[in-house]
C-alpha cells in the first residue's frame, strides 16, 4: 500500500473514531435523561428560578449584615469606578462561565479554560490599576492583613457554587472539571465586586491573600467536585482533558 493511501486510511478511522466517541457521548446523555423524573419545561424553569434566586439572595444578606459597603476612608470615584468595573467583568465571567451556549454539550473547553485563567487576573489588575491613580490607596493596612476578606469571601461563595453545582449535576459527560472550574471562576468574581465594596485596602499582599487567595480555591474546589457532581457516569477527565 503506497503512502498516501495509508495516510488517507488513517484519516479516516480517525474520522470514525471521532464519530464513534460523539456518538457514545449522547446515548449518555439520552440515558442519564431517561432515568431522571420527566419534568416539564415550565417545572423546570420555576425551580431554577428559585435555586438562583436563593442562590443570589444568601450571599447579599450576607454581605449587608457584614455592614454593607463601606466607602471610607476611600473617595466615592475609586469605589466607583472599581465597583462598576469588577462588574462588569464578573457579568461577563458568568455569563462565559454559567451558560451553556448553544450545544446541549456545554462551552467549548478553550472558553472554560480561558474565562478560569483570566479570571483571578483580569480582577486583581482592575483594583490594582484603579487604586494605583489615588493616593495613599494602595498603603498596608498592618491591622488588616486580608483574613477577614478571605473569610468574607468564602461565606458568600458557598450559597451560590452549591447551587449552580446542584443545578448542573449528571450533566456534563465532557469536561465536568474544567465546567465546575468555571462556575467557581463565575461565583468567585461575584463574590469579589461585595468584597471589593465591602473592603478598603488596596495594598498588593493584602489583595493576595484575602481576595485572590479564596478566588483559586474556589476554582480548585470547585474542579474536584466537578468529577463526583456534574460529570455523567464516571468521567475522570484531568482539568484540561476529558
Amino acid at each position: 500500500m503506497s503512502a498516501p493511501e495509508i495516510s488517507k486510511s488513517k484519516a479516516a478511522n480517525s474520522e470514525l473514531s471521532t464519530g464513534l466517541d460523539e456518538a457514545k457521548l449522547r446515548a449518555q446523555v439520552i440515558e442519564q435523561s431517561a432515568r431522571e423524573p420527566s419534568l416539564t419545561r415550565a417545572q423546570l424553569a420555576v425551580r431554577h428560578r428559585l435555586v438562583l434566586g436563593a442562590a443570589m439572595l444568601v450571599p447579599l444578606l450576607i454581605f449587608i449584615a457584614c455592614g454593607g459597603i463601606r466607602v471610607g476612608p476611600r473617595p466615592d470615584g475609586l469605589v466607583l469606578q472599581t465597583a462598576l468595573g469588577s462588574g462588569i467583568l464578573a457579568a461577563g465571567l458568568a455569563i462565559l462561565g454559567v451558560g451553556r451556549g448553544r450545544s446541549m454539550l456545554g462551552r467549548p473547553r478553550s472558553w472554560l479554560l480561558l474565562q478560569v485563567l483570566l479570571t483571578p487576573a483580569l480582577l486583581l489588575g482592575w483594583r490594582v490599576l484603579i487604586s494605583a491613580c489615588y493616593p495613599q490607596m494602595m498603603v498596608e493596612w498592618t491591622d488588616r492583613p486580608g483574613l477577614r476578606c478571605f473569610t468574607l469571601s468564602v461565606i458568600l461563595a458557598c450559597a451560590p457554587i452549591s447551587g449552580l453545582l446542584w443545578l448542573r449535576r449528571d450533566s456534563d459527560p465532557l469536561h465536568p472539571r474544567l465546567t465546575a472550574a468555571a462556575l467557581g471562576a463565575a461565583v468567585g468574581a461575584g463574590a469579589w465586586v461585595l468584597v471589593d465594596l465591602w473592603c478598603p485596602v488596596g495594598y498588593v499582599p493584602h489583595l493576595l491573600l484575602g481576595h485572590v487567595l479564596p478566588l483559586l480555591l474556589l476554582i480548585a474546589t470547585s474542579a474536584l467536585l466537578g468529577s463526583r457532581v456534574i460529570a455523567v457516569g464516571k468521567a475522570c477527565d484531568p482539568i484540561t482533558g476529558r
